[in-house]
């Protein structure tokens, strides 16, 4: 592609966030429709959302049948909120927040500070916690990268004795809805923020699952000085790559105390099981530096295997394996070390 063809990316890439926000997937499910009705369903002008569509038409986002009405396409189908595999909300915070902080990108790269940082203020999670609309994109679009995750882990996590998992940094708990509707002898704690646990929460009390209401908690934590005690295994799913290396350290070491203060002898021993990116294991390797130059703690980096040994080794914990997993991430078991 050339220079110019790479450049207008970015107007695509709002075209996107544009569709997603919308709900023009969800509503192109019911069969296609012309811009007019489109247009009346999403509550636009159909002047407006015709260059938008026409835009992601041409790239194949979504697709115009002979009598010349808009219908989903294979990608779009991505956009629907029902969907299976879906990314809608993936796509509104990458074409929405996290593009808000790729327009600091230059700042960022003259003062070596994330973008984000640059233009807020704050990090991330400080930003989160001031824009209840964004932090629920958020919390939504984790959830919707960790459903392919949870099938494999409920698949080969070992699983027969355990009794209870926790989740540390786990959202709105969606890692542990899916590891828990295979095992139902299991329970789960969710640890994370003080309002992300409230959102996922009322969430749950919401949903009326009363199976899931009663295994599964949240308990808001600061993951750098403590963790839950009692846990047979614990969870760390994108988590580390958002922190330097003495930060990741720090939230091991948090979780490996927890693992170590027990007043019980569990039927197996205590595990956790990091999820993260690691160069060797990581198709978006030379993605990942820019990823963190706009969204990560500064100092952040793409982590190697000897790096991961390292910091694990540095918080009493011991790597047992490293596996491939889907959303180029390497799960890495560990046990205290001896």
């Amino acid at each position: 592609m050339s220079v110019m063809e790479l450049s207008l990316g970015t107007w695509i890439s709002a075209s996107i966030g544009v569709a997603a926000r919308l709900g023009v997937a969800d509503v192109l499910a019911a069969g296609p429709k012309t811009a007019d009705a489109l247009a009346e369903a999403i509550g636009v002008r159909p002047e407006a959302i015709t260059p938008v569509l026409d835009a992601l038409t041409m790239v194949g986002v979504f697709a115009r049948d002979e009598d010349g009405r808009y219908l989903n396409s294979e990608s779009s189908e991505q956009l629907r909120t029902d969907h299976p595999q879906s990314m809608r909300y993936m796509s509104m915070l990458l074409t929405g927040l996290y593009a808000q902080g790729c327009g600091s990108l230059l700042e960022a790269v003259q003062t070596n500070k994330p973008a984000l940082t640059v233009r807020y203020g704050v990090g991330l999670y400080e930003y989160l916690e001031k824009d209840a609309e964004t932090a629920q994109i958020f919390d939504k679009a984790m959830q919707e990268v960790a459903r392919p995750v949870a099938g494999v882990l409920a698949q080969h996590l070992p699983l027969a004795n355990a009794r209870t998992v926790v989740d540390v940094g786990g959202g709105n708990g969606e890692l542990l809805k899916g590891i828990l509707a295979v095992h139902p002898h299991l329970r789960g704690i969710c640890v994370d923020r003080a309002d992300t646990c409230a959102r996922a929460e009322a969430a749950l009390r919401e949903s009326g699952d009363a199976d899931l209401i009663e295994r599964l908690t949240f308990e808001p934590a600061d993951i750098f000085q403590e963790c839950p005690r009692g846990g047979d295994v614990y969870l760390l799913k994108n988590v580390l790559h958002d922190w330097n290396s003495e930060s990741a350290v720090q939230i091991l070491s948090s979780i490996s105390a927890a693992m170590r203060d027990r007043d019980d002898t569990p039927a197996q021993p205590p595990m956790l099981v990091v999820m993260d990116p690691v160069r060797e294991y990581d198709a978006g390797a030379a993605l990942r530096p820019l990823i963190k130059l706009v969204i990560g703690e500064q100092g952040t980096r793409d982590r190697s295997e000897a790096d991961i040994r390292r910091e694990t080794a540095a918080a009493g914990l011991q790597v047992v394996s490293i596996t491939p997993m889907p959303a180029d991430l390497a799960a890495v078991a560990c046990v205290l070390a001896p």
